[in-house]
């Protein structure tokens, strides 16, 4: 229970950022057109923050489509494979998404520490930011794999209770 509502919350705040964020690349990206072919000048911060912005939004957004089981998928076989070789395949893809992301996340973090001293131009904070994004949507790759996993382990438990139970 306190781990299905922590997850829960956790992917809320997900969601409220990567509103936010599509709503900063939307006015900012304004504000650089607008700039640029009326005005004749952009800021400098424009792009930059677009492109942070798309990154994290990116692979927050990632990370719920994971949970939600919302990425496009190629589906011309399900029909013609039992159900339990579909089962077995899911498995395989969740333990590479497992693996891959794992090893993104230690390389991601690696990465940020490594730009810590690297100042974006125009924004004047660490490029690390930017990097943090690749360890923290890669971590939420994994919490969403776990969720999915824990719900299937605590389903199967209550079933196997309710059959006990006279």
């Amino acid at each position: 229970m306190f781990i299905d509502k922590t997850i829960d919350r956790l992917f809320k705040i997900v969601n409220l950022v990567s509103r936010i964020l599509l709503m900063i690349i939307f006015i900012v990206m304004w504000i650089v057109i607008f700039g640029r072919y009326l005005l004749k000048i952009t800021p400098v911060w424009g792009e930059e923050l677009v492109l942070f912005s798309l990154l994290w939004l990116g692979l927050l957004s990632g990370a719920e489509a994971l949970r939600s089981d919302l990425h496009i998928k190629i589906t011309m076989i399900d029909r013609l494979v039992s159900k339990k070789f579909l089962a077995v395949q899911d498995v395989i893809y969740d333990l590479l998404i497992i693996v891959v992301s794992s090893l993104v996340l230690y390389h991601g973090v690696l990465a940020t520490v490594q730009v810590m001293d690297v100042r974006y131009m125009g924004l004047k904070f660490s490029e690390s930011f930017a990097y943090a994004a690749i360890p923290v949507g890669f971590a939420l790759f994994l919490i969403a794999k776990f969720e999915k996993y824990y719900k299937k382990f605590t389903r199967h438990q209550a079933v196997q209770l309710q059959e006990e139970q006279p």
